[in-house]
């Protein structure tokens, strides 16, 4: 398991490189980043890529975007949250959950690096409250090989359930700016998204893990209380980086099935 999150490296390495100075020179240092004043709302599509491209461990907007949110400090945008359709959802995948036509997907989501420490997970919080009222089921998925394990999905009180795929590993492409490709985007670039046939193609692909997904629900406590046990059978502990299974836990208990209820807006240094 990678120790740190790939876009906690690149918030990390853009302040150091100041590479958001402008004319202005390090203009984001008379921001107020108090987090109680911090306002979420809709943001256009051109304000969500032009941090996705610079901050996020794909670098690139989803094929099909529904609603993008962001987080603002005394006006400026410090990070936002990219929702859009669940992929297998046309498939009748989710039927048996009874969560077709209620889910939607955090497909992207990315904090600058003078942003609050608390700000990914009141962005996550506050957006999806902000979603069209017949979205219940709220899904996102972690990528291991770019260190992710979903420290701020278990901050937001998220369930997680692992893999739900049958079958051994998925490919992973890299562009050749060095960042992955999605596996939705290999599957419109060579037709297919399964390693074996992307290597007879000539693809350079890795066999990496698949991905976890975490799932949260919102609407009356009935709706909530159903939607969950559709899946309670597939919950499971939250997975942890290696330091932190012997140290205090500060987001939920690991030895609890995901859903612990984490204190408001703790201190979370992850994008994911």
């Amino acid at each position: 398991m990678i120790s740190k999150a790939h876009q906690r490296i690149i918030r990390e390495r853009r302040a150091a490189e100041d590479a958001d100075v402008d004319l202005f020179g390090r203009w984001w240092q008379g921001i107020d980043v108090n987090i109680a004043k911090a306002d979420v709302r809709e943001v256009s599509y051109e304000t969500a890529q032009a941090i996705i491209e610079k901050y996020e461990w794909l670098g690139t907007m989803p094929a099909v975007v529904r609603h993008c949110y962001g987080i603002f400090f005394d006006g400026c945008c410090a990070g936002v949250a990219v929702y859009g359709d669940e992929y297998a959802e046309n498939l009748g995948v989710w039927d048996k959950y009874g969560f077709t036509g209620k889910i939607i997907a955090l497909l992207r989501g990315a904090c600058v690096h003078w942003a609050h420490p608390h700000s990914a997970s009141k962005l996550t919080r506050e957006s999806m409250k902000l979603l069209p009222g017949r979205y219940k089921v709220i899904t996102a998925t972690t990528d291991s090989t770019a260190g992710e394990v979903g420290t701020i999905y278990q901050a937001c009180g998220f369930v997680y359930v692992a893999t739900m795929s049958a079958g051994g590993k998925r490919a992973s492409v890299q562009r050749k700016n060095g960042r992955a490709m999605s596996g939705r985007q290999a599957g419109r670039l060579y037709g297919t998204r399964g390693h074996d046939r992307l290597s007879a193609l000539g693809v350079v692909a890795d066999a990496v893990p698949r991905k976890g997904r975490y799932f949260a629900f919102q609407g009356s406590r009935p709706e909530i209380k159903r939607l969950r046990a559709a899946i309670a059978h597939l919950i499971k502990p939250y997975p942890k980086r290696a330091e932190e299974v012997s140290s205090r836990d500060t987001v939920g208990s690991p030895d609890r099935a995901g859903g612990s209820s984490p204190s408001p807006l703790q201190p979370i240094s992850d994008s994911r």
